[in-house]
């Protein structure tokens, strides 16, 4: 299998590597607008390097796509390889905007091409045996913490902190524990209310994101979450916690990933070094391979749901009132 990886910022390399150490596929193409970093790419690869995606997709012959360009710029790259009928891999968030997620979909479906969004947490192992154990079981309450030092990184691209280009906290990371969350619950967030703040970085013209966020969710099956994220932390808090009249659950997604607390009589503490980031990867050139969507956890039609839940977010902070789910 032949594949192209079109962005090259840091997820773009990471996908890179982990597709060609699965053996699945050979990386022969890459796009990215710096052609410093394509040929970069294309010499530790042995593969050719373009600064145009049409042109890329006119002269290199690929059975699949990685896009991990920024989210604003998706919109117009989807549909051109939707419509050459190549399998995509899509990097989160799906789109920026509801409406160009929308169109983005129907492109993808019209050309029936396999396709995943990269909400990689699906493919934990410690998530993925949490929903196991919570199927069919009433959840009362969720706790969602995403703590962590964004604002106090060097290297990062501008953008990232332009919420108008990012869409924030919430859209560009959040999403991935709502995801995670809407995974594990097979539910979705239904209406939202934030409160969110500049308490420890201010805003600057160049800094519009808030580094505090305060979020209310419901589900639509009646479950209550409350979320915490913060940007401006020097450590790394990724977790959740799910309560219902016998259980508590945490998934704790940090630096190692476990699944602590109880369930009934029985005491849960599972402990794993499995890397998700790998098995996304892994797994979506296996769909590929056999033609199989079923194979896929987060497809770009499942993904926008996450996308919406996060973008009802914004939109509560920026009016202070609850918001319904789009």
């Amino acid at each position: 299998m032949k594949v192209a990886v079109v962005g090259l910022g840091g997820p773009g390399e990471k996908h890179a590597r982990h597709i060609t150490d699965s053996g699945k596929a050979d990386v022969v193409a890459f796009v990215d607008i710096e052609s410093s970093k394509a040929e970069a790419a294309a010499r530790q690869y042995g593969a050719v390097a373009f600064t145009d995606v049409e042109e890329m997709l006119d002269q290199s012959s690929v059975d699949a796509v990685f896009l991990c360009t920024p989210p604003w710029t998706r919109t117009e790259l989807i549909p051109r390889i939707a419509r050459r009928g190549l399998a995509l891999f899509c990097e989160k968030p799906p789109a920026r905007t509801l409406a160009d997620a929308d169109r983005c979909r129907t492109a993808i479906e019209q050309a029936g091409i396999i396709n995943s969004v990269g909400f990689m947490y699906r493919w934990a192992e410690v998530v993925h045996r949490m929903r196991e154990l919570l199927e069919g079981r009433p959840v009362n309450c969720c706790m969602v913490r995403g703590i962590w030092t964004v604002l106090f990184w060097d290297g990062l691209p501008g953008w990232y902190f332009d919420k108008r280009r990012s869409g924030g906290a919430i859209v560009d990371q959040g999403v991935h524990l709502i995801d995670a969350v809407r995974y594990v619950l097979q539910d979705d967030v239904t209406s939202v209310h934030a409160f969110a703040d500049n308490l420890i970085v201010p805003k600057t013209e160049s800094t519009t994101v808030e580094d505090t966020v305060s979020i209310n969710l419901r589900f639509a099956r009646g479950t209550l979450g409350t979320y915490a994220h913060v940007w401006a932390h020097r450590g790394w808090v990724w977790q959740f916690d799910c309560i219902g009249e016998d259980f508590y659950l945490t998934c704790d997604l940090s630096l190692q990933h476990r699944l602590s607390g109880y369930i009934g009589d029985e005491k849960v503490d599972l402990r794993t070094e499995d890397d998700c980031y790998v098995t996304e990867i892994e797994r979506f050139l296996d769909a590929v391979a056999a033609n199989d969507q079923s194979v896929v956890r987060s497809s770009y039609a499942d993904s926008i749901r996450s996308l919406a839940a996060a973008l009802a977010i914004n939109e509560s902070m920026d009016t202070g009132g609850m918001v319904e789910v789009s």
